[in-house]
């Protein structure tokens, strides 16, 4: 008997085997690519890990960064952010390290709230306004500017005590309470640059001209307020309940009035914006 092989028949098993070897070399180039990316992913988490310990450290300790406790307020890390801020102004390095510590503050408050976990009412409110925007708010300066504002006040009142008795009078303390007015503007243009200039012309000019009347409108209050309790509250108890004053201190009263009102508007220049 005579078997005729057609060539489908015998094209077949060797089509067949062709595929299960291109079948097999597929799996293995996937087995493959899944190890290599499977390692690349490993070395890159440790060589993420081993940067982030590397370049952490105590960078990474935000609020040691920053000078502040890790259980405060919102209040107290934007003051705190803000005379940082002030201190390194001018080193970019610095500077790169208080924001970064900031952002992370930032980061881990929206993360406490978006979690559920306890958050403090300052931390939840702190983008509400509960006080008048022209008070004084708390913002510590760096000791240097601390130093000069003590500085030129003291310096006023000396030179009211060096003037003779007949000769004296409140004009060197007025200047002085002038000089903290521009100190207090330069303050504040650190601590509140305000809109771009260059993107905002209109809106950087309105809240120059309102930094330069708050300044104006805290300090010259302050300044009233001082002159009023040192000096004219004074001469009219004496004069009411008909008090005797020694000579001498009569004759130094605008000198003990200049040295008050100096402390009091250094203080409020140099620990206050």
């Amino acid at each position: 008997m005579r078997i005729v092989l057609s060539h489908s028949s015998a094209v077949a098993p060797l089509a067949r085997t062709r595929n299960n070897r291109t079948q097999n070399a597929v799996r293995l180039t996937k087995t493959s690519n899944f190890r290599q990316s499977h390692e690349f992913g490993i070395t890159r988490r440790v060589a993420v890990k081993t940067r982030s310990a590397a370049d952490g450290g105590a960078a990474y300790d935000p609020y040691g960064v920053l000078g502040v406790k890790p259980d405060a307020d919102a209040v107290a890390v934007k003051r705190a952010y803000n005379s940082k801020q002030m201190l390194y102004k001018g080193e970019k390095g610095k500077l790169d390290d208080v924001e970064r510590a900031y952002e992370a503050i930032l980061q881990g408050q929206l993360s406490a709230r978006l979690s559920g976990g306890s958050v403090s009412a300052d931390v939840r409110f702190a983008d509400r306004v509960v006080r008048s925007k022209w008070l004084p708010r708390p913002c510590a300066s760096p000791m240097k500017d601390v130093v000069v504002n003590f500085g030129l006040t003291m310096a006023c009142a000396a030179v009211t005590l060096v003037t003779p008795p007949q000769m004296r009078t409140l004009q060197v303390t007025i200047f002085a309470a002038l000089l903290m007015v521009f100190r207090f503007f330069v303050k504040l243009v650190d601590v509140d640059p305000g809109p771009n200039a260059t993107l905002d012309p209109a809106g950087a000019t309105k809240h120059n001209n309102m930094r330069f009347a708050r300044s104006f409108g805290v300090v010259l209050g302050t300044f009233i307020v001082s002159l009023f309790c040192t000096f004219w509250l004074p001469q009219f108890i004496v004069e009411v309940l008909g008090l005797t004053v020694p000579a001498w201190m009569l004759l130094h009263q605008e000198v003990f009035v200049s040295a008050a009102c100096g402390v009091v508007l250094a203080g409020l220049v140099s620990f206050y914006r």
